[in-house]
């Protein structure tokens, strides 16, 4: 998780400090601020200079008052002392958090009730519809680091991609930036490169990756496996729309309940879960049963139009916008940038209920 680019065991003088963190550039400053005359002319003057580093502090006793003053007037993460890896890590992650968040509103992560539902082809017809038909710069991240398949169905061979990307965000450019995504359809695109294996990304690689394209396109749009994990939370918790896609079948419906209820636990709000029914039609789960079952609204339906889908991905190539699918993508992107974003959940009666009821 933590990588050591400059250490002293003696507290430097302020400008020092400022060298060194212009010369590395850290993330973060961990700091012994027992004595807290020595090192306030460095957190000072790192404050005063706005550095992107964020400030961590250790000692062995903290009152609750004087941690709040630490976090508000100093501008330092407080950390008892002695602390294991797991507290570092937690304080790391408070402190990134609230100093240097990101601050792009327009990610939005689909994943599946479960696999097989489409939502792979659901994201990347709607990044299409935002970049063709709204105009907006949009990166599509495929975050399903070992079964990504869009480079199999577009026939887009990514040497260092996604997984070339997490190593290297460190030092990351806009020159060198264009080594690792594909241009296709309008779209820059972050693919998986499932052939590549490496290390599993950590909510910290995900963290760098959103803070390096936030303010490079208009809209991220992630393509996530159906379980969300401690990593890929980061990008479902800073998203402003979380699109959980389904099939009109009730395993799948049932599904997409316990993927909803994932998401309220990685504190995602209710009002930012969206239920999609891909491939619907007659004769499958009613929308109103389907709603019913989820305490929430569906917010699209989009019709079962395999022929069209076979006949694209055969040739790698989209959907054509004018079909009923490529029709129900572009409504489905206009809901998502400018419609209201859902409807929150009846606290009155829970998720389960609900299902059960469903089930009867």
């Amino acid at each position: 998780m933590f990588r050591v680019v400059y250490k002293t065991t003696k507290i430097p003088e302020p400008h020092q400090v400022i060298r060194a963190v212009h010369s590395n550039d850290p993330d973060l400053l961990l700091i012994d601020v027992r004595v807290w005359d020595s090192v306030s002319p460095v957190v000072t003057e790192m404050a005063g200079r706005g550095a992107r580093t964020v400030t961590v502090g250790y000692r062995p006793d903290w009152t609750p008052d004087e941690e709040t003053t630490s976090r508000e007037e100093r501008y330092v993460e407080p950390l008892r002392e002695p602390f294991s890896p797991r507290d570092l890590e937690e304080s790391a992650y408070a402190a990134l958090h609230r100093r240097q968040g990101i601050q792009n509103r327009n990610i939005i992560a689909f994943l599946p009730a479960k696999a097989g539902s489409g939502s792979s082809t659901v994201a990347l017809h709607t990044a299409a519809a935002l970049a063709g038909e709204y105009k907006r710069k949009t990166l599509v991240l495929e975050c399903d680091r070992r079964s990504g398949v869009l480079s199999i169905l577009l026939n887009l061979n990514s040497l260092r991609g996604f997984a070339g990307a997490m190593e290297d965000m460190d030092q990351m450019t806009d020159l060198s930036w264009r080594n690792y995504h594909e241009k296709a359809f309008g779209l820059d695109l972050l693919l998986a490169t499932p052939e590549r294996r490496g290390p599993l990304p950590t909510w910290g690689d995900y963290y760098k990756l959103l803070r390096f394209a936030q303010d490079r396109y208009d809209f991220l749009v992630g393509d996530l496996p159906e379980v969300v994990n401690s990593a890929s939370a980061e990008v479902v918790r800073h998203a402003r729309s979380v699109v959980v896609v389904c099939t009109p079948e009730l395993p799948s419906v049932k599904m997409a309940a316990y993927r909803c209820r994932e998401l309220e636990e990685c504190e995602v709000a209710p009002e930012r879960i969206h239920l999609v029914l891909n491939r619907y039609e007659r004769g499958g789960v009613n929308v109103k049963d389907a709603e019913i079952a989820l305490g929430r609204p569906v917010l699209a339906t989009l019709p079962n139009d395999y022929g069209r889908l076979r006949h694209a991905m055969v040739e790698s190539r989209l959907a054509p916008p004018e079909c009923a699918f490529g029709r129900g993508c572009r409504a489905l992107a206009e809901k998502l940038t400018g419609a209201p974003e859902g409807v929150q959940a009846d606290s009155r009666f829970s998720l389960f209920k609900k299902l059960g009821s469903l089930m009867e």
